[in-house]
């Protein structure tokens, strides 16, 4: 039997502070069609067309359809990805005021495809001489025109929704492979990989993400309820659970046995908090920002609640956990939901 430190270093995971996925050696997959669909549409609905017979933009992205994701196995980046996008454009003929309408399909962009195979076909909704000559330029302006803003969406599915995947090995140094992207002939190889990440907000795809407002009335007085979420006796009183609450700027809390932390970015005595809030299963690294005004009414207090960039897969769970998990068990707990007489 070998002893520790010696034997296959192939088995040796000690040089490794997370002790996973050693060498690279597993299949990694990152999901990013969420991501892939709102950069498609950014990128798609900024393109417009100028030609002697008149200017015509994209108007909406009317339909994109597909899958995409990244995947690291024994330290190479494969990229997949079969979109099917569905655009409307609109324009106007020098000299004139009406407005013509037409479609723009691209039917196969795949890693199956190079981008000069690419379909994308142009048609029009009106049968008239305007429409006509609308068409024929943009018969001519924009399949090259879709297909560069494709090459951008490629470009950065393969930068940075790779970011993280390959894991560095000894002395900090990434086994890195050249990102495989199908057979996109007409995009550039990336010369060394990929860049390690330098913070832990930079990981994964960026994701899309929503907000929220919640406005409920406790009866209470602001500085009460506002000791409700700053001390850390009445905090584990309502949501019955361990905690930490270190209520000042830069300290941090956690909440529900780690289910939610974060940081507190502000506070204002009795008036307001601002929080870096995240659930545990939230993409590692990402935070939402949590604002929570207390505003005093004759005989309660009106808590004002805006929270941005939250995962659109969870809108609604974390919409639900404040009503149900906080703002219920506080007024159960403390007695806060009943008109006094």
């Amino acid at each position: 039997m070998a002893k520790w430190g010696e034997g296959d270093p192939r088995w040796i995971v000690e040089e490794r502070d997370d002790a996973k996925n050693v060498n690279n050696w597993h299949w990694t997959e990152r999901d990013a069609s969420a991501w892939s669909t709102e950069k498609i549409k950014n990128l798609l609905l900024a393109v417009k067309f100028e030609g002697p017979e008149g200017t015509c933009e994209i108007s909406e992205a009317r339909e994109i359809k597909g899958e995409a994701s990244a995947n690291n196995r024994k330290g190479k980046l494969i990229f997949f990805y079969d979109w099917d996008i569905k655009l409307n454009w609109r324009g106007k003929c020098v000299g004139s005021e009406t407005n013509v309408n037409g479609e723009i399909h691209v039917p196969n962009l795949s890693e199956e495809h190079s981008l000069d195979d690419v379909d994308v076909t142009v048609t029009v909704k009106e049968d008239t001489m305007e429409a006509q000559s609308l068409k024929e330029m943009m018969l001519r302006l924009a399949p090259s025109a879709v297909r560069s803003k494709l090459e951008e969406y490629l470009r950065a599915l393969r930068e940075e929704c790779s970011q993280g995947m390959i894991l560095p090995q000894r002395k900090g140094e990434p086994n890195v492979a050249p990102p495989k992207l199908g057979r996109l002939s007409s995009l550039t190889p990336a010369a060394t990989g990929v860049p390690a990440a330098k913070k832990s907000s930079d990981l994964g795809c960026p994701i899309p993400t929503s907000k929220i407002n919640l406005t409920e009335t406790f009866v209470a007085s602001a500085e009460d309820l506002y000791s409700v979420f700053t001390t850390i006796e009445r905090v584990q009183a309502y949501t019955r659970a361990p905690a930490v609450v270190e209520a000042y700027r830069g300290g941090t809390f956690s909440l529900f046995g780690g289910e939610i932390s974060g940081e507190f970015i502000d506070l204002q005595q009795d008036t307001r908090l601002v929080q870096r809030w995240r659930r545990k299963n939230w993409p590692e690294g990402h935070y939402s920002t949590v604002s929570i005004e207390f505003k005093q009414e004759s005989d309660s207090t009106q808590l004002i609640l805006l929270q941005t960039e939250i995962p659109d897969s969870d809108v609604e769970a974390t919409r639900e956990g404040w009503k149900r998990h906080i703002f219920e068990n506080i007024k159960s707990t403390f007695g806060y939901g009943a008109m006094l007489l």
